[in-house]
């Protein structure tokens, strides 16, 4: 059973990764506007963190989201505050 977690978990960081470098170099111009002009060491730096979560991103690109969603929490909420 713990075999079959960890190859679950491979399949999916694996699918991540090769997501992550499509989505990088070909899909971040559609996904947020501001890392358009990103260097490749940035595009470098956000690949992990495509990896993991590439299923949001994957669903954001289909869907042709430009912006970042901007839901409304406690911690946007304090930092809006802070700059009033």
């Amino acid at each position: 059973m713990a075999e079959l977690i960890v190859i679950i978990i491979f399949i999916y960081l694996g699918l991540g990764f090769i997501a992550g470098f499509v989505i990088t170099f070909f899909g971040v111009k559609k996904l947020d506007p501001a890392a358009k002009e990103g260097t490749i060491g940035f595009k470098l730096l956000i690949v992990p963190g495509l990896a993991v979560f590439w299923p949001l991103f994957v669903m954001r690109w289909i869907k042709g989201s430009k912006e970042p969603p901007l839901e409304t929490n406690a911690h946007r909420e304090a930092a809006m505050e802070g700059k009033q």
